[in-house]
Order: C-alpha cells, then structure tokens, then sequence
C-alpha cells in the first residue's frame, strides 16, 4: 500500500494536474491525499470531482506554503509508505506500479528526473541531479517526487521551510540511509526556464544554493525564486 500526498496551489495554468489526477487515482493500492492551498483557478473544482472516491482525501489549507501542505498529508496518510508527489511533475502507471513492488525495507529515495522540454542544459540539469545529486549526495529534490517511510521522521517530517524544504527532508532522512533511485521518469515542467530563460533560471538556482548553505533567510530566498510566478508561495497568483 501507498499513500500519495500532492500539494497544489493554482495549478490549472498548466495542463499537468488533470493529468496527474488522472494516472494516480487509476491504480489499486494507492490512498491519494490532495492538499490545497484554497485555490482561487479553478483547482479546488478539479479537485473536488474526485473527492467521492473512496481512495481520494481532500485537504483545504488555506495560507500555507507548499512543506506545510505536504505534512498536512503526511498526517493523514494511513499507510508507512508515502510518496510526495511534485505538482508539475508526472509519473506513468507503470512507476507507479514499480514503486508499489519495492521492497519495504527501502526506507527512502525518489524516481529519476528529467524535463518536458529539449535543451542541452535542462538535460545536463537533469543529468547532474540523478548521478550527482541524489546518487552521490543524497539530496533529491521534491520533482524526483520523493517516497519514505512515514515512521522514520515522525508526523512533521518536512522542515516548514518556504524553499529548499526538500533538501532539508533529504538531509534528515539521510540518516537512514542513501537513497534509492528508480529508473522509471518523473517529468517535470520547465516552466520556470521557459518563463525566466534557461540561463537565467539555471544561474538562479545555484545562487539560491549558496544561500541555502550560508543560512540565507528562506523567505527572502523564496520571493526571489517565485518573483512573477507564484507556483510555491503561500498566495494564490493565477499563472
């Protein structure tokens, strides 16, 4: 058995969603937590389509960031394994189904990155962040769209951090262990390059990662990450 949490905050400017809903609602064994933070797009609609599905919770939030909405599943999860799903990031049934088989004494890891657009950097991106990061380092990022066991960081395991709450996750379930990567694809939109340039965008990230590691207050990193988007923050800004 899994439960899959899946945060959202006016998600409908994409077509990723629909789709997600779609796919994770269609396999037996799976409980689906959705956490909403009061949507103003049209996602709570989408999302209440579902809600009569005995395998479907729905949890409205309002104000939260997206590590708060995560742990608002967590709590509601009745199961010990339980996937933090990326809300622009898509997995097939077959991951799924892979991830159901994986022996229970895995205590942790996430599924292999890639994005849903070509460009030679975003596929370095994506290269760096499977064989580097997370296969070296450990540290996988939320559009890996992480699993663990539940009792291992207790009901609050996500650090309420604005940004880079994955990283803090990962460095706490670390002491679990190095995590396990699945080859089956998590795709994730890159509509963060597409908006910002690639460049830019990638020249940001590793910005924000210094500031990570020097302390930089989290609210202030995050209002430059989501500055003209809004797809993490605690407001709901249509896309």
């Amino acid at each position: 058995m899994l439960s899959i949490v899946l945060p959202t905050n006016n998600e409908l400017g994409l077509d990723y969603l629909p789709r997600i809903l779609e796919r994770i609602t269609a396999v037996q064994g799976i409980a689906v937590i959705c956490v909403d933070n009061a949507s103003t797009d049209g996602t709570a609609g989408l999302l209440a389509d579902y809600a009569d599905r005995p395998n479907v919770t729905i949890i409205n939030l309002p104000g939260s960031n997206r590590a708060q909405r995560l742990n608002a599943g967590v709590r509601a999860a009745k199961t010990d394994r339980v996937l933090l799903h990326h809300p622009r990031s898509l997995l097939d049934v077959g991951a799924l189904e892979a991830l159901l088989a994986v022996d229970a004494t895995v205590a942790w890891g996430g599924f292999t990155h890639a994005f849903d657009r070509a460009h030679p950097l975003l596929a370095w991106t994506s290269h760096y962040s499977n064989r580097i990061r997370l296969d070296r380092s450990g540290i996988v990022y939320l559009d890996h769209c992480i699993f663990f066991d539940r009792r291992l960081l207790g009901d609050t395991p996500v650090p309420e951090l604005e940004i880079f709450e994955d990283t803090a996750l990962s460095e706490a379930l670390l002491a679990h262990g190095k995590p396990l990567r699945l080859p089956q694809l998590a795709v994730t939109s890159a509509v963060r390059y597409g908006k910002n340039g690639v460049w830019r965008q990638a020249t940001m990230n590793q910005v924000l990662k210094v500031g990570y590691k020097c302390g930089i207050d989290h609210q202030r990193m995050n209002a430059l990450y989501e500055r003209g988007l809004g797809l993490n923050n605690r407001g709901n800004k249509p896309r």
